[in-house]
Formats: structure tokens, sequence, C-alpha cells
């Protein structure tokens, strides 16, 4: 049976490689079923010929500011600390997919004090809750429930 050493300092060592290795099994699965369906359709497994890994008029912005914010992320742990950081990027990321044009309307918002009507202020603000709550919950419940160390 496995046996794993334990390191209250060294806790949230122990998810990536349980993680890892639940992927690595999926990735097999889907390979087989790919393979499969080949076979049974009598396709090639690999079409390299008129393959395109991008779809036409694919959204470039949000790929590479997602590649952008989660590379940022990783210094504003060590920066400010795992709880401040994960809520401020889990809003940027749900700012960079709802739209960050809804950022424009805080000041409209503020200066026509027509908070509840703007559409976009709200979007913001159901945005901002979502990250404090899952954030605070992720860190309570690895944290302090469990007594994972954050990074």
């Amino acid at each position: 049976m496995f046996k794993v050493s334990y390191k209250p300092s060294t806790s949230h060592w122990i998810f990536p490689p349980i993680i890892m290795g639940i992927l690595a099994i999926l990735l097999a699965i889907l390979f087989v079923q790919h393979l499969l369906k080949c076979k049974k359709e009598g396709k090639p497994v690999f079409k390299v010929k008129g393959y395109r890994f991008f779809v036409e008029n694919w959204d470039k912005f949000r790929l590479l500011g997602t590649l952008v914010l989660l590379v940022a992320y990783f210094p504003a742990m060590e920066l400010i600390g795992f709880l401040p950081a994960s809520i401020l990027f889990v809003f940027l990321f749900n700012v960079l997919f709802c739209g960050a044009k809804q950022l424009a309307s805080i000041p409209i918002a503020f200066k026509t004090r027509t908070f509840w009507s703007n559409s976009d202020f709200k979007s913001l603000l159901i945005s901002l809750i979502i990250s404090v709550v899952s954030s605070v919950l992720v860190w309570f419940i690895f944290g302090q429930v469990f007594k994972i160390t954050l990074p």
C-alpha cells in the first residue's frame, strides 16, 4: 500500500502528483476512445494535413489575457499572499470572460447613482462576491479544516 510522509510545511505538495496522475489516466482514456472511433470510422489517428489548432476568428484577447493572468498569479501569491491574490485574480478572470467593457460602467454608476439599475455594475458586483466567497471557502476548507498549507 502507499505510504505518505506528511510534514505540515510541505502539505501543499501532496495534491499536484495526485492531480497529475488523474489527468494522465483521463488522457489515456480519451486517447483510447479516439483510437476506437478512428478505427470504427476508418480514419487516420493523427490527421496532420489541413489541421488547424485554432478555429477561425478565435478570441486572441481572452487567450492572451488568461495566460498573462495565470503567469502573474504565482508571483502575486508570493507578494500579497494566497487569499488576497486569489480574490483579486478570480475577479480579474471573471471580468476578462464577462467583458472588460463592464469596467467602464463603474464611474457612470457612481456619477448617476444608478447602481442597481446598471446591469454591468451588478454583474461586476456579483463577480466580486463570487471571487471573495469562493476564495475564502477554498482557503478555509484546505487551510483550516484539512490543515493543508497554501502557497
